[in-house]
């Protein structure tokens, strides 16, 4: 092997080396990126929660000023209803209990069932 070939492969070593190390310790804080500022991510308010049956429930949120009913169980969260835009005037609690008491006389109602 010719001894130029040797000396050519151990700077190409070195530089990549330096040029890696120049960029990993030149890196700034993420705390001084000039002033850049990120938006307040959006909130989650959760309104009511209703115990449903063992390991399940019925969760009211409201995020970015809608309300959305969620199903939870151990495994997962689904997405039930959405119910818009939150009355200003009306309590949050009600609102879920009208809509749970709706869907079990639904259910009721689909298994013909008298409702009570």
């Amino acid at each position: 092997m010719n001894a130029y070939f040797v000396y050519a492969i151990a700077a190409f070593a070195a530089s990549a080396t330096l040029l890696g190390a120049i960029r990993f310790f030149g890196r700034r804080s993420d705390d001084a990126r000039d002033g850049e500022t990120f938006p307040e991510p959006p909130r989650i308010e959760v309104l009511s929660r209703t115990a449903v049956g063992s390991g399940r429930s019925l969760v009211l949120v409201q995020f970015e000023g809608r309300r959305i009913l969620l199903g939870l169980t151990r495994g997962q969260w689904t997405a039930l209803a959405d119910l818009g835009r939150a009355p200003q005037s009306q309590d949050p609690a009600s609102t879920i209990d009208a809509e749970l008491n709706r869907a079990l006389k639904a259910d009721r109602l689909r298994r013909g069932r008298r409702s009570s």
